[in-house]
């Protein structure tokens, strides 16, 4: 817990402090973190936030005035890379629980729990718009934790997929069969591939004792963003890197 107050602090060339990298995404106890927007690691102004919902309770301000003590919040990041806001749903704690479940005691902190746009996922014009929009489905069901619905539609990415490199005929497993054995999935995203399915698969049916997670559902949107990176957005690009070096040693007529 008290890592998150006492991260050490590196220092630039110019004497500026950096913040430690975090893989997660920022809220105002962690001002630094992969931006939503832009997907680059970054750090954050805080611009306000807005109580949403509040306790019974009240407090007194620096004023003096009467304040009512908020249990969530929108804050309102903006990025130092891309220079663009990030609206971040946030929950107050209190040490390690959220302070309106009244449990245990600690310092006070506001952890995101939503953000917008919603983050995760890969976006590239390489990237087919039907395959595009269907992943940016799951990601959004994702962000809005609804992991049932995220695995359902990283399955249907998948079949997106598949159909798109002309394999439309027999289940989805079969198809997946195809693409491997034409060298089209190495052995790791293979087996990727086959989480894919098997968890989708309990995301669309009820049962009393399986079920999709929120770790299960972010595991499976981060294979499918480095599944459309593999097929589509790399190859896009050393495309496009082979058509300039072409350009440029081509010699003037």
């Amino acid at each position: 817990m008290f890592g998150r107050f006492f991260r050490s602090k590196e220092t630039g060339a110019r004497g500026e402090t950096i913040p430690s990298r975090h893989d997660g995404f920022p809220d105002t106890s962690t001002l630094s973190g992969a931006c939503p927007r832009c997907k680059t690691q970054s750090s954050f102004e805080t611009t306000g936030a807005i109580p949403v919902t509040f306790s019974d309770m009240t407090t007194v301000d620096r004023s003096g005035s009467m304040v009512r003590v908020p249990y969530d919040r929108v804050a309102v990041l903006v990025c130092r890379h891309c220079h663009q806001g990030v609206a971040v749903i946030e929950e107050q704690m209190t040490g390690e629980h959220p302070s309106a479940s009244s449990k245990g005691g600690g310092q006070l902190w506001w952890r995101g729990v939503h953000w917008w746009p919603f983050p995760g996922g890969a976006n590239d014009p390489a990237i087919p718009p039907k395959i595009q929009d269907t992943f940016d489905e799951a990601c959004r069901a994702i962000a809005a934790n609804c992991p049932r619905a995220g695995a359902v539609m990283a399955r249907r990415t998948l079949e997106a997929i598949a159909a798109d490199r002309g394999e439309t005929d027999g289940p989805l497993v079969k198809r997946l069969a195809a693409l491997t054995s034409q060298g089209l999935l190495p052995s790791t995203f293979s087996d990727w591939a086959k989480e894919v399915r098997l968890v989708g698969n309990v995301g669309a049916h009820f049962d009393l004792e399986d079920d999709v997670s929120s770790k299960d559902a972010e595991q499976l949107r981060d294979f499918i963003a480095e599944l459309l990176n593999h097929l589509y957005v790399l190859p896009s690009k050393l495309a496009t890197r082979r058509a300039n070096a072409n350009r440029a040693t081509t010699p003037p007529r």
